[in-house]
């Protein structure tokens, strides 16, 4: 039987605190990234659902939104870094709940999605220094790609390349490098051993 090529998803939890996170032991891939950088977006293409919100003001993802795959495993969309509007109690809980998330054992892979604009933004540094400490394994992933001229990708890509060597360009209004990405996930979850 051939295998869908779409990984499928639907929301199994909103989690804004401790009690809120599903009782499972699916593995976890962890989607994170700075506010308005199109992670929602992203995975709504990757998931071929539309239950990530999106919008044009940065911080429409206010806690951890955990979406189960058809391919047996879990997804998570955790709130931007960076400059969504958000009170210091609503960020802090917002880490406390990523700590829990990467302390848990459960991540096996977390996919980084990066402005190929500015490749090197110091949010971005400290998510990568996070999951690196985390000792969970993550890719890069340039997000927009569509909205670059030829000229603004080839400047991208070597940016990207020098701050976070290897990394996939998406679109998600287009789709492109989105089975890529799917392949990649795969490729990585199955390394762990999952």
């Amino acid at each position: 039987m051939k295998r869908e090529n779409t990984v499928r998803g639907s929301l199994v939890a909103a989690v804004h605190r401790r009690e809120d996170f599903p009782n499972a032991s699916l593995p976890i891939v962890a989607f994170v990234g700075r506010s308005n950088v199109g992670k929602s977006s992203v995975l709504n293409r990757l998931l071929g659902t539309q239950s990530a919100r999106v919008g044009k003001t940065p911080g429409k993802t206010r806690g951890v939104y955990i979406y189960e795959t058809n391919e047996g495993h879990h997804v998570a969309d955790l709130p931007g870094v960076g400059f969504a509007r958000a009170s210091g109690v609503e960020r802090e809980s917002w880490g406390e709940l990523a700590d829990l998330l990467f302390g848990s054992g459960r991540v096996s892979l977390a996919v980084h999605l990066v402005d190929p604009r500015v490749p090197e933004a110091e949010a971005d540094r400290h998510l990568s220094r996070y999951l690196h400490a985390s000792g969970v394994a993550a890719i890069a992933v340039a997000t927009k790609w569509d909205r670059l001229s030829a000229a603004e990708q080839g400047r991208a890509r070597r940016r990207l390349e020098q701050v976070h060597g290897e990394f996939w360009p998406v679109s998600a209004k287009t789709g492109e490098g989105i089975d890529a990405l799917r392949r990649q996930i795969r490729r990585r979850i199955q390394e762990e051993g999952v």
